[in-house]
């Protein structure tokens, strides 16, 4: 019996939406290609978002990789690990690694998510200054704390307070430098984000907001940091966490469209009919990703247009996301619009004794906000509300005291 020729599909980029496409891959009765990955890491795919846990020591590196190299051979799929592929040559379809291998391919993936943000400060090339992205970066962290007293987070999102929970857990003195008026200013509206801050200044974690680093100090190692304001701080380390920044500059001079990251339609096709793209390195109708939800979408979208037969192939859809954090032990949960419009009004709860906050926001009969500190019992069921964008009348005025309540 003839055996069956395989087209070559290279995956570029090994992360946590890679991890996934090749989930939905295996899960196709017949998989028409031979599969190679190529990771610019030296591991298998790992949950990134395990990172800040692994920080405050809370899990190991072991625990988070979720494929071991023996996955990928085990499954019959070529891995390239610790290698960067540098040159893509859409022409005759190869790809080229910093080891100077060339690989062909039939179908190419890009997967290669994205970078730690950067900030305007001078002198960032000062030791013991650190973006926070890798298990690389999250080692690094860890050896510089057993010698830190003092650390500068930089940035009061989700990671940037990650990253500074984790520290303090070494004993090391944190002060979160964040240039808006209140943290996480776009998963909260201010009063959640007081409670939230306040929560962590009893743990030892300090704010300074408003204000940016102006430049680093030391000779060569890190010493102090200076502030826009003229505020300096004395520290051993800092860390930057001020967002993301899609990594698409490959695939940019390939030849494929985007100005953001890397232009898809909703099949996750480019420009290029041999090239997709998936994850934090895609746009997608001018919107880019960082959230776990619609990258796991991506994964699907493409996995089914590339391994089935029937037409027409489900589609991805940019549809609204809840945000699910936790962080030092408390519940967030928060969806649609942070603060009221003009014309909308504002149901709220707020019991800070019992560590609790509850606003709700309500615009022509309809949910289009939710703020949930605390008890968030409630949330994917306001979450179904919200976007199903029928009329909540029926539910006032006990709407506010959430699904446990109603169902009584």
């Amino acid at each position: 019996m003839k055996k069956e020729t395989k087209k070559k599909l290279v995956v570029v980029g090994n992360g946590m939406v890679t991890g996934r496409f090749l989930d939905e891959l295996q899960a196709v009765k017949h998989i028409p290609y031979d599969i190679t990955v190529i990771s610019a890491e030296p591991y298998g795919s790992y949950n990134r978002i395990m990172l800040s846990s692994v920080l405050s020591g809370g899990s190991n590196i072991d625990s988070i990789v979720q494929k071991t190299p023996k996955w990928y051979s085990d499954h019959q799929i070529m891995l390239h690990h610790g290698e960067a592929v540098t040159h893509i040559d859409g022409a005759n379809r190869t790809v080229t690694t910093d080891k100077q291998a060339v690989i062909h391919y039939d179908h190419l993936v890009l997967a290669m998510g994205s970078r730690s943000s950067t900030i305007s400060a001078a002198n960032q090339d000062i030791e013991n200054i650190f973006p926070f992205r890798s298990i690389a970066d999250t080692n690094q962290m860890l050896e510089a704390a057993k010698k830190a007293n003092n650390a500068i987070i930089v940035g009061g999102g989700f990671l940037g307070l990650e990253a500074a929970w984790g520290l303090a857990q070494h004993g090391v003195e944190v002060t979160v430098i964040h240039r808006g008026s209140y943290i996480l200013n776009r998963q909260l509206d201010r009063a959640a984000a007081t409670m939230l801050q306040g929560k962590l200044e009893t743990k030892g974690v300090r704010f300074v907001l408003d204000d940016e680093i102006a430049r680093f100090n030391g000779q060569t190692r890190l010493e102090d940091a200076v502030l826009k304001s003229g505020k300096t701080i004395k520290t051993d380390m800092a860390i930057i966490a001020t967002g993301i920044t899609p990594n698409a500059e490959l695939g940019w001079e390939a030849g494929l469209a985007g100005d953001k990251a890397i232009k898809v339609d909703a099949l996750m096709q480019t420009n290029n009919a041999h090239i997709s793209a998936i994850g934090e390195c895609i746009e997608f109708e001018g919107q880019t990703f960082g959230l776990v939800d619609p990258l796991w979408r991506h994964a699907k979208v493409l996995a089914d247009r590339l391994c089935s037969t029937n037409k027409p192939y489900p589609s991805f859809e940019n549809t609204p996301i809840a945000s699910k954090l936790k962080i030092s032990g408390i519940n967030l949960y928060s969806a649609g619009v942070m603060n009221a419009p003009d014309g909308a009004r504002e149901l709220i709860i707020n019991d800070p004794a019992s560590n609790v906050y509850r606003k709700l926001i309500i615009q022509n009969e309809q949910l289009i906000g939710i703020v949930l500190f605390g008890d968030v019992r409630s949330g994917p069921w306001y979450f179904e509300r919200m976007i199903e964008r029928s009329s909540i009348q029926q539910l006032m005025p006990d709407l506010i005291f959430g699904e446990e309540f109603l169902a009584a």
